[in-house]
């Protein structure tokens, strides 16, 4: 069976190549880019192949035909012109303070000036240092200059909620970006790369010329590794993963779909997008496991959803307007914009009646990853909560389900008063998030056609429609879920379909009544 080489920590076009990696070939879209335009902007989650992009980029700029050979862009260009290319990476470090930054602006021009042999004066703006760079690119090799920016707002979001120093890193970049504009005439091709639509953080107020790809169905695929790629390209790493984890090689391919796939850039959702580095080190370590999430989550976005009091479960069938996408970020209240862009929610529909998005999360390394990052903030650590994990596994396998129910009791009562918010969304959103965090499929709001069930767990052999009430009767939740007959969605699954009553009392914060049927 033949062994495919994968780039794991890679993102260099030509080590890839040099060294006969895996490299799935995005070049008739990089042609398509480069002969209908000159300045671009794509936003994509962090980690999801926008390095490995401007790489690619940049040794076309170079000429570096040798590097395509076989590659589509090989039949499709014929000049390969000699550009001097900026590569300027913003993410190399964390900016976490204006002296981080200034390190981090400083040390991104530093090198290409004493490749240039430019001695910029002690006094020079980062702005201006950047105009000398172009001009002097420009005017030694008499050939315009082109400006890859990876990552451009990885500064401003390690500062998204400490307004006051956020506000500095904005002005200090805003100027290191200007001659962007101001250089256009020495410029043949900009391309830059972030997390956040460059409108929300208002950098690029003048540089109106470029062109946002980010939502445009023929750019879907321009990072990221679709269905059919994985199919086909990578094929012989999908079939040793499979023979090692003993079932079929479509098996496998339906385990790597609900672990990694589930995500949309587009309206239209014409291409099941996989998480790139999830899937390279999945099939390069022949081990399914949680990869982009235990990457590095970034920090602030967990301190941003914690201050805004976001739950887990709450973050499935969030609908939204156009609009939603376009706000200041740190006018956005919600998040959602933020949380879209950064991977943890994806395009899930749109109606075109109303150009409403409904968005979700993508995939289960996503809602895992989210659940344990959340489970502390809800409900910290407890004896119980290894017990309702433990509980769970066994009534899964056809144990008790009230051993499950005298564990999440536990649970409940072990949440400390001061952080206890006593109504029905807190001990729904425990329930969700300790469930999704151990693996389970569970859904929360589950839509029928006569309203929504609060939670349904679905298992191997059985589902379980859940109604929880907050002081008030397990029977009165029983007689709801009678009621709006929300079974009826499930009826031919095939698997017989419990209802799960749940009352919990105000007084003692947990479980008082539970009836099954």
């Amino acid at each position: 069976m033949e062994q495919q080489r994968y780039p794991i920590g890679e993102q260099d076009f030509a080590n890839i190549r040099n060294e006969g990696m895996v490299y799935i070939d995005k070049t008739a879209l990089i042609d398509t880019l480069v002969k209908n335009g000159s300045y671009y902007f794509l936003s994509r989650p962090r980690r999801f192949g926008k390095s490995l992009l401007l790489s690619t980029l940049k040794y076309y700029f170079q000429g570096r035909r040798d590097l395509f050979e076989g590659l589509a862009i090989d039949r499709l260009e014929t000049e390969w012109k000699q550009h001097p290319v900026l590569h300027l990476d913003m993410s190399k470090g964390k900016a976490i303070s204006i002296d981080h930054l200034n390190s981090l602006l400083d040390g991104n021009l530093h090198y290409y000036e004493n490749l240039y042999q430019i001695t910029p004066k002690p006094d020079s703006s980062y702005g201006t240092r950047l105009s000398l760079l172009i001009q002097t690119a420009h005017a030694s090799t008499g050939m315009p200059v082109v400006v890859l920016l990876d990552e451009y707002d990885a500064p401003v979001l390690e500062n998204l909620d400490k307004p006051g120093q956020m506000e500095q890193v904005r002005d200090i970049m805003r100027d290191f970006y200007a001659p962007l504009k101001g250089e256009a005439e020495r410029l043949r091709f900009v391309f830059i790369t972030g997390i956040t639509k460059f409108s929300q953080l208002s950098i690029f107020s003048e540089l109106n010329n470029l062109n946002n790809i980010s939502l445009l169905p023929q750019y879907e695929a321009l990072c990221g590794i679709t269905a059919e790629e994985l199919a086909t390209q990578m094929r012989p790493g999908v079939e040793r993963l499979a023979e090692r984890e003993g079932v079929t090689a479509d098996e496998m391919l339906a385990m790597l779909k609900e672990q990694y796939d589930g995500y949309h850039f587009t309206r239209f959702m014409t291409a099941d997008i996989y998480n790139p580095l999830s899937l390279v080190k999945a099939l390069g370590n022949q081990l399914v496991e949680h990869y982009w999430f235990d990457s590095g989550t970034s920090s602030w976005l967990l301190r941003l959803l914690r201050g805004r009091d976001i739950l887990v479960n709450e973050l499935d069938g969030k609908e939204v307007d156009q609009d939603s996408f376009d706000r200041p970020t740190e006018q956005i209240e919600d998040s959602t914009a933020v949380l879209y862009q950064s991977g943890y929610l994806t395009i899930k529909d749109y109606d075109s009646e109303t150009q409403t998005y409904t968005l979700g999360i993508p995939n289960r390394e996503v809602r895992e990853g989210l659940a344990k990052s959340f489970i502390t903030h809800i409900a910290p650590r407890s004896q119980s909560r290894e017990w309702m994990r433990k509980a769970y596994f066994a009534w899964r396998r056809g144990g008790s389900l009230e051993d499950f129910m005298a564990a999440l009791r536990d649970v409940y009562a072990a949440v400390p008063y001061d952080i206890a918010n006593d109504n029905e969304r807190h001990y729904q959103a425990i329930l969700y998030t300790l469930m999704a965090s151990f693996g389970a499929d569970v859904r929360v709001e589950d839509r029928t056609s006569d309203g929504r069930a609060d939670a349904v767990l679905l298992m191997p052999k059985d589902i379980y429609l859940m109604e929880l009430k907050h002081d008030s009767t397990a029977q009165e939740a029983m007689e709801q879920l009678r009621r709006k007959d929300y079974a009826v969605k499930y009826r031919h699954d095939g698997r017989p379909v419990h209802l799960l009553a749940i009352n919990i009392s105000r007084e003692s914060r947990t479980i008082d009544d539970w009836l099954v049927e």
